[in-house]
């Protein structure tokens, strides 16, 4: 039982911020890659778009669909 719950909290730990994992993970992937967009779903309503404007810089947009 206490093996459980210390399993489940290293789990929870191990847990990236949605918002975090888009503005570190995807970005740094679309800018090694050198990419013009990219577009990630997590297929549970969380979507983030990160997008190069006209200009150079990067867009960055974050979607949730939450159920209260």
């Amino acid at each position: 039982m206490a093996q459980d719950i210390l399993d489940q909290n290293d789990a929870n730990t191990k847990k990236v911020n949605w918002e975090a994992f888009i503005k570190q993970d995807a970005l740094n992937f679309l800018m090694a890659h050198n990419l013009q967009s990219i577009t990630v779903d997590d297929g549970a309503g969380k979507k983030g778009v990160i997008k190069r404007t006209s200009k150079g810089e990067l867009s960055v947009q974050i979607t949730s669909n939450e159920k209260l």
